[in-house]
């Protein structure tokens, strides 16, 4: 006799989860960002929760789907106890993924301006080639005054926003699937809907690993994910932008006293 799948046993957890990250959210005193000596802080505790839930959730969901098959894409688990094995996988990376990212979801409609912040300005397109042609050794290009993100981030953003909606639309269709009849054609659509969102998803999770985690430059960045903070004059550097609207001004060199005197 096979054991009952997680996706059949514990179908509740993949309702309760969300509901969770709601309750989290409006449990949850955030903090903005802050200057604060000679460190500015860039993410509160909330922010690493979200974030880090949101993104082992998606690691996960990704490596387990991958395995199990996606739509053309043959099967890597082969049959029997080892599929139901990945599919336990897969359930419990759903129940991570939907706690970070209605989490996040409540948190953002709470403060709209952690929407906002992310979304791509009239800069966007000239911002990041200057970024990256001086990154690639243009030297016609100067630092843009970037915000908290970068527009090349903002840019990316949207297209992992659009994956994330059809991955959990096409997924609770599918969770739902388990308990109750849900129409063949209707699932004739889920399904691929749900593996093309999965390899955009993909296709966006590998470049932000590399661009975020990877490249040296950007670790500064990662550090802050762990600690909440980035050095001021890194951020002076990179996000210029952002310090001008956290009301940072560079200090006045102070005049030596034998100048005064003469």
């Amino acid at each position: 006799m096979q054991r009952e799948l997680l996706f059949d046993s514990a179908t509740w957890l993949v309702w309760l989860a969300p509901f969770i990250g709601v309750l989290a959210a409006g449990l949850t005193k955030r903090r903005d960002p802050a200057i604060e000596g000679q460190r500015v802080l860039r993410h509160d505790k909330a922010a690493i929760l979200e974030h880090w839930a949101h993104g082992i959730g998606t690691a996960v969901l990704l490596v387990s789907g991958i395995v199990l098959g996606v739509w053309f894409l043959p099967a890597l688990a082969g049959s029997g106890e080892s599929v139901r094995g990945w599919m336990d996988v897969h359930f419990v990376a759903v129940a991570i993924f939907l706690f970070g990212t209605f989490y996040y979801a409540a948190n953002t409609l709470l403060a709209m301006k952690r929407f906002r912040e992310h979304l791509p300005t009239k800069n966007a397109v000239e911002y990041t080639k200057r970024h990256y042609g001086l990154l690639l050794g243009f030297k016609k290009f100067t630092m843009p005054p970037e915000r908290k993100y970068f527009e090349s981030e903002k840019m990316a953003y949207i297209l992992a926003l659009a994956s994330t909606v059809v991955i959990i639309v096409t997924g609770l269709l599918k969770v739902l699937a388990h308990s109750l009849d849900v129409p063949a054609a209707m699932m004739a659509v889920v399904t691929p809907a749900h593996d093309i969102a999965t390899i955009a998803m993909l296709a966006f999770f590998l470049a932000h690993v590399f661009f975020a985690a990877v490249l040296p430059m950007s670790w500064p960045v990662l550090r802050s994910m762990f600690t909440g903070y980035v050095d001021l004059e890194y951020a002076k550097h990179e996000h210029a932008g952002w310090l001008s609207e956290l009301g940072y001004k560079e200090p006045k060199a102070e005049t030596p006293a034998d100048e005064t005197a003469a």
